[in-house]
């Protein structure tokens, strides 16, 4: 006759209820992976030019003046003016554009065509560079820029200055993975002290 120790017993009691639990996690927080991807893949086709979405265009804005400008891209699509969201960038607007300098900024050229660019002095003293579907627009004097419409101001104002959801979300992403691995490892362990 064996005489089992209660504390070897508990151990195994509470390694399928662990097992169950890592799994369930992992399913329930799978979702993640799909979203982090999603922002992995549009991180990678903004550095290397290679893209998925056939609408998505790009701006190449060059600053030729002797000053630092701040430049924001604007739709006109939806009535009100809207910030078009980078998913490059941590930054959202006011874009630090140093003289001499250029940014590549992209926009889906079906859902959010670019309406222009919002280009800042400082948090007030804004004008703004009108899109003409060209490709490259340079900032030669922001003097020359006519006004920049109080809406447009409105809505730079509205929308956060970074979106940490594009680093967050890839690193969430990683989650569900460990979780899984956890399961399997749990398993593993199982399968050893048996056999």
């Amino acid at each position: 006759m064996t005489i089992s120790d209660p504390a070897e017993t508990s151990k195994t009691k509470k390694r399928p209820l662990l097992r169950v639990i890592l799994l369930l996690l992992a399913l329930l927080t799978s979702p993640l992976v799909c979203c982090g991807s999603i922002y992995f893949m549009e991180s990678i086709s903004s550095l290397t030019g290679f893209t998925l979405n056939i609408f998505r265009a790009e701006a190449r804005v060059e600053n030729v003046s002797d000053e630092t400008l701040y430049i924001t891209p604007i739709t006109t699509t939806y009535r009100e003016p809207m910030v078009i969201p980078q998913s490059a960038f941590i930054r959202q607007r006011d874009f630090p554009l140093r003289p001499g300098h250029s940014i590549t900024l992209t926009y889906d050229s079906a859902d959010l065509p670019l309406g222009g660019f919002a280009v800042c002095r400082a948090n007030d003293d804004c004008r703004m560079l009108v899109a003409d579907h060209s490709e490259v627009y340079y900032l030669y004097s922001f003097g020359e820029l006519p006004e920049l419409d109080p809406g447009w101001l409105r809505a730079i104002r509205s929308r956060p200055e970074y979106n940490f959801s594009v680093v967050l979300f890839p690193i969430l992403s990683l989650l569900p993975v460990g979780l899984f691995l956890g399961w399997l490892y749990v398993i593993w362990q199982e399968k050893k002290r048996v056999g």
